[in-house]
C-alpha cells in the first residue's frame, strides 16, 4: 500500500510540475505577440479586451481561434489591424477588389463597420470557442503576484513536502506508531 501512495504521490508531483511549466510557457510565450503563442492542434487563445463582440462574447473572456480554417462570411474572425492591434469581429460581407478577396468586418455590438477591408493574409483565426471570464484569471496569473501564488508557491511546497519525506524527517513518526 505505502509503493502505491509513493507512486502516485510522484505520478502527481511529476504531473503537477509538467502542468505548471506548461502555464508559464504559454503566459510568458504570449506576452505581447500574437505570432509567439503556441498553437495546440491549429488552436490559439486570446483573451478579450472590448465588448464589441457583445452578446456573443464579453472583455475578460478567453476564445480559441482555430488558425487552419478558411474564413466564411459569418464567422468571427481574429485580424491584425494596420495599426498593429488583433481585432476579433464578424466577417459581415467579402468584396473583390484587384481580383483579391477581401473582408468586410463589424462587431455585433458595435453600429458601424469596420474601417479597413481586411485581406486573407492579415486573419489569423476563426473563433471556435469562449472560456468565459477566463482573461481575467490569466492576466492574474502572468502578473509576478498570481504568478508566485498560484505557480511558485504551490510547487516549492510539494518540492520541501517531497524532499522532507525523502529524507525521513516526515512520514516516520506513523510508521513508529504503528510498529510500537
Amino acid at each position: 500500500m505505502k509503493k502505491v501512495v509513493k507512486i502516485t504521490s510522484t505520478v502527481l508531483l511529476v504531473f503537477l510540475a509538467i502542468m505548471a511549466g506548461t502555464v508559464v510557457y504559454f503566459v510568458f510565450q504570449a506576452k505581447g505577440d500574437i505570432e509567439k503563442v503556441p498553437s495546440i492542434f491549429g488552436y490559439k487563445p486570446l483573451t478579450i479586451l472590448s465588448n464589441s463582440m457583445q452578446p456573443a462574447f464579453n472583455a475578460g473572456d478567453i476564445i480559441l481561434i482555430n488558425t487552419e480554417i478558411e474564413p466564411q462570411v459569418n464567422d468571427v474572425i481574429t485580424y491584425k489591424h494596420p495599426d498593429g492591434m488583433l481585432i476579433t469581429h464578424r466577417a459581415i460581407d467579402t468584396v473583390e477588389e484587384n481580383g483579391k478577396t477581401l473582408f468586410v468586418a463589424q462587431g455585433d455590438n458595435n453600429n458601424v463597420k469596420d474601417d479597413v477591408l481586411i485581406p486573407r493574409e492579415d486573419i489569423l483565426g476563426i473563433q471556435k470557442a469562449i472560456v468565459p471570464g477566463a482573461g481575467y484569471i490569466a492576466k492574474f496569473v502572468s502578473g509576478p503576484i498570481g504568478f508566485f501564488l498560484l505557480v511558485a508557491v504551490p510547487l516549492l511546497i510539494v518540492l520541501i513536502i517531497e524532499i522532507f519525506q525523502r529524507l525521513g524527517i516526515i512520514g516516520n513518526r506513523k510508521e513508529e506508531q504503528i510498529q510500537g
